[in-house]
């Protein structure tokens, strides 16, 4: 091989390897700086002063997943946010909470679509959870009026000629209660997410999600069972009939329901006899 020639590849590796390596860190940094921001917000004293600071962690955040080589990392350096990626790898959704000083909470999240070019089409979530004027587990909503939840599960399932996203979250509620949800996610005719579809076939009403709402004390465990294709929750209730639909007082009873895809549907199993494991 020419001498000269040889000199310019090992040039050219140097510079290509050292680019690289600078953008790593940079990302890297980002990422760092993003648990900096939140790991002490709830210690500011107004709540004015928590939205600013989350304001910096978002216009960091869209720097990151804008960037297509985003889309397969899953974020585990992040202390504070969760990223889920669809089993089809579709998109992405990330997610995170904000505590305000009346001990209420705001979600934020992130709807990343797989990149096909140079860039990641997101859609921000808008958190509208405290002003919904109607009943949340009827409604369709859209990512700029978004139920908000943090999402740890997702489930794929044919709908038709569509693919219908099931998604399994919890919500930080207030001093006295937490809720869980499972919610549906499907992409229109325009690509665009839609959350709400009613596949939820529970009790006698169809929904476009469940909300269940309990102790803050309880935990409540809701995922999917791999081995009998189910979504295997807690029992919720009250100690006593006395305290029906005071949900401060409900907590898990030791029994298992269950929802079972059939039909297009997710249909409603009460006290089933296996483990939520």
């Amino acid at each position: 091989m020419n001498r000269n020639l040889l000199c310019s590849l090992v040039i050219l590796i140097f510079f290509c390897s050292t680019s690289v390596g600078q953008s790593n860190k940079a990302y890297i940094s980002k990422l760092q700086k993003i648990n900096i921001l939140l790991s002490d917000i709830k210690y500011l004293p107004t709540d004015k002063e928590r939205l600013s600071r989350n304001n910096e962690v978002r216009t960091i955040l869209v720097e990151i997943i804008k960037n297509p080589s985003s889309f397969y990392d899953k974020f585990d350096s992040l202390k504070y946010m969760g990223k889920r990626i669809s089993p089809d790898k579709k998109f992405a959704i990330i997610t995170w909470n904000i505590p305000l000083i009346n001990a209420k909470n705001v979600f934020y999240g992130y709807l990343q679509i797989k990149p096909k070019k140079d860039t990641c089409v997101i859609y921000p979530l808008n958190d509208i959870s405290d002003s919904c004027a109607t009943n949340p587990v009827f409604e369709q909503f859209t990512p700029e009026r978004w139920f908000g939840a943090l999402y740890y599960e997702i489930i794929p399932r044919s709908y038709s000629s569509q693919t219908v996203y099931t998604l399994i979250g919890s919500r930080l509620n207030n001093l006295m209660t937490n809720k869980k949800i499972i919610e549906s996610l499907y992409f229109d005719e325009n690509d665009k997410p839609i959350f709400g579809i009613p596949i939820f076939e529970y009790g006698l009403v169809t929904q476009c999600r469940v909300i269940f709402e309990f102790n803050i004390m309880a935990r409540m465990t809701i995922h999917y069972n791999e081995k009998y294709k189910m979504i295997v929750f807690d029992h919720l209730a009250p100690p006593s009939s006395l305290f029906a639909g005071i949900y401060k007082y409900y907590g898990p009873d030791a029994s298992y329901d269950a929802f079972y895809f059939e039909n297009n549907i997710w249909k409603y199993f009460p006290k089933i006899n296996i483990k939520n494991k």
